[in-house]
């Protein structure tokens, strides 16, 4: 079997149910190609080397897929040029299987994140204890002061 990977880049302002919109077409034209989808996945919004199409940036998406009927991936590769949504992309044959994509990336940002967040908190409350300590200083100086003048 054969397996091939197409990145295609779509317009960057683009709102997410369109994009999915694109995502779920292009998974549709493949099926035709009776390919077994391995990964489809947002590679996210990236720089341009070049403008396109007047765009500086732009969303890259990678779908990575075995076998398919050679006449039909010439069919979807010329789908993929005439949708007015994808503004260029590129499919190269892959040597072996492509490993499954799991998006272990989000976890560990997630994690970081909420670490991030306990630490924002732990340097709030220090801050907050500070700032009611001063004002617990200022108040038994006024005090003993008014205590100094009787």
């Amino acid at each position: 079997m054969r397996y091939y990977e197409t990145i295609y880049i779509v317009n960057p302002n683009l709102d997410s149910k369109v994009l999915k919109a694109i995502l779920d077409d292009v998974k549709k034209e493949l099926d035709k190609t009776k390919s077994e989808i391995i990964n489809h996945y947002n590679w996210g919004k990236k720089r341009l080397a070049y403008q396109i199409e007047n765009q500086k940036y732009g969303s890259y998406i990678i779908i990575q897929y075995g076998g398919g009927d050679k006449l039909k991936m010439t069919e979807f590769d010329t789908w993929m040029k005439l949708n007015n949504a994808i503004i260029r992309h590129m499919t190269v044959l892959l040597d072996s299987r492509p490993d499954l994509y799991i998006e272990e990336e989000k976890v560990e940002e997630k994690k970081e994140q909420k670490q991030e967040e306990k630490q924002e908190e732990k340097q709030e409350e220090k801050e907050e204890e500070k700032v009611e300590q001063k004002e617990e200083e200022k108040v038994e100086q006024k005090e003993e002061e008014k205590v100094e003048k009787k």
